[in-house]
C-alpha cells in the first residue's frame, strides 16, 4: 500500500518517469557503496533544483526514477538539466572511489572498433553511464501509480530481492513505511 503525498497534477506539472543505463550495461550498482553514492547525489540535487523524486529504484545495470516539480515555480528546471547534474556526480565520485578503492579496472571504457566498445565522445578514461536517458511523461495519478509498482517490483521479476520490501535500494520502504 502506498502512503507517500502523491503529487498534484495539473496542466504545467507533471511527473518524469526516466530510466538510463550503466556504460554497456555493466552491473556497477551490484556496488552498495555506488548505490549510495547515487542516492546521495539524487537527495542532494532534489534539494538544490527542487524537483521530487517521487520514486526511485536502483538495479545493478539501471536506474529508474520518477521525478516531479511544478513548472510554474521552477520554469528553468529540465529533464535534461536535473539528468546532467545527477550522472555527472554520480560518475565523478564513483570513479573517484574506485580509484581510490584500486577498482578502476572495472569502469574502464573500451577503446575498439566493434558495436559497444568505442570510447566516450570525450575521450574520457572511464564511463559510468550510458549517453542519455529514456523520459515518459506522467500526466495522471493512475499513470504515476502504475510506474511505481513497475519500478518497486523491477527487483522482484529480476530475482534480486522476494518482495519489493526487500530490497534495500528503491524508493518502495518510503511507502510502505511512511518515511520520506
Amino acid at each position: 500500500m502506498l502512503h507517500r503525498k502523491m503529487p498534484r497534477f495539473n496542466d504545467t506539472s507533471y511527473a518524469h518517469f526516466i530510466t538510463t543505463r550503466t556504460y554497456q550495461n555493466r552491473p556497477y550498482f551490484r556496488n552498495d557503496e555506488f548505490s549510495c553514492i547515487l542516492v546521495e547525489e539524487l537527495r542532494f540535487y532534489s534539494e538544490k533544483h527542487g524537483f521530487v523524486p517521487t520514486g526511485w529504484v536502483i538495479m545493478p545495470d539501471h536506474v529508474h526514477l520518477l521525478l516531479w516539480w511544478d513548472k510554474e515555480e521552477k520554469p528553468e528546471l529540465s529533464v535534461s538539466k536535473m539528468m546532467q547534474a545527477i550522472k555527472g556526480a554520480t560518475s565523478r565520485r564513483i570513479v573517484d572511489l574506485a580509484q581510490a578503492r584500486g577498482l578502476e579496472r572495472m569502469l574502464q571504457a573500451t577503446h575498439g572498433s566493434g558495436p559497444g566498445l568505442t570510447a566516450h565522445r570525450r575521450n574520457l578514461r572511464y564511463r559510468v553511464w550510458q549517453t542519455g536517458f529514456h523520459d515518459f511523461n506522467v500526466h495522471s495519478e493512475e499513470k504515476l501509480l502504475e510506474k511505481l509498482r513497475y519500478m518497486h517490483n523491477n527487483p522482484v521479476k529480476a530475482g534480486l530481492a522476494l518482495s519489493p520490501d526487500d530490497y534495500r535500494w528503491s524508493s518502495h520502504r518510503e511507502y510502505s513505511e511512511g518515511e520520506h
